[in-house]
């Protein structure tokens, strides 16, 4: 997957600012401004999609999992776990 310089960008950027980022663009999706925003209904499919097309490639075996152990002791030791 290529990932756009933009993204690069803001992938670099400390975790709190990409929460902070990331909370100012959902809340910007759900503000209607826009007039493409997404309805509770839209946004409530789009997710059970994306969490059906994961968990099919988590049963499926085409995505690699992490065990919890791991993750945790990563994120107590301050490491920034790869993105996989």
């Amino acid at each position: 997957m290529t990932t756009s310089p933009l993204a690069q960008k803001v992938l670099a950027l400390p975790y709190r600012e990409r929460e902070h980022l990331l909370a100012e663009l959902l809340d910007n999706l759900h503000d209607g401004e826009t007039g493409d925003a997404l309805d509770s209904d839209t946004w409530d499919r789009s997710w059970a999609a994306e969490l059906d097309a994961r968990l099919d490639g988590v049963e499926g075996g085409t995505v690699a999992t992490v065990p919890a152990d791991q993750v945790l002791a990563e994120l107590r030791a301050g490491v920034q776990p790869a993105r996989r």
